[in-house]
């Protein structure tokens, strides 16, 4: 099954995508619903987003390889890197190899974990821009009545 989602799903809702994610895995909702232990209609009834607590306790636990990134924030594949990596091929692609090969195997796993970490730090630092950006014409808005309101303050001491 192709792990790709080639069109733009930051702009869908946590429920769009959820519900995408589900379609995916060829799943009812409310096979989906009593897989991950959540009430009946809990799909339907996603208002803004799904609590941590849901998705880790629930939704991960039954769903290892739903990518939380993807499904809260619309970034990065449906489906996580070691899912696609485990089911590429039913033979583990260390499996009957010298113990050299092996270990280099590993290493090189590692270090593409690594560099799959550092790109996901990126897209944090990237998030965490853009909420600031966002914010700070609100900041200065409440930053500019403070001051307002401290001056109006000051020159009614004085009087």
């Amino acid at each position: 099954m192709e792990n790709k989602t080639p069109e733009n799903t930051e702009f869908l809702s946590v429920k769009e995508r959820l519900i995408k994610f589900i379609n995916e895995e060829n799943l009812s909702q409310s096979k989906f619903e009593k897989k991950a232990n959540l009430s009946n209609g809990y799909v339907n009834n996603i208002k803004n987003s799904i609590s941590d607590k849901i998705f880790d306790f629930r939704i991960h636990p039954a769903f290892p390889h739903l990518n939380k990134i993807w499904l809260f924030h619309g970034i990065g594949e449906m489906k996580t890197e070691i899912y696609k990596k485990e089911n590429s091929s039913l033979d583990s692609p260390i499996k009957n190899k010298p113990h050299d090969e092996q270990m280099a195997i590993l290493h090189k796993d590692i270090l593409d974990l690594k560099k799959e970490n550092e790109e996901l730090k990126d897209m944090v630092d990237e998030l965490t821009l853009k909420i600031e950006i966002s914010l700070a014409p609100i900041l200065r808005h409440f930053k500019l009545k403070a001051d307002t309101k401290e001056k109006h303050e000051d020159k009614s001491s004085i009087n």
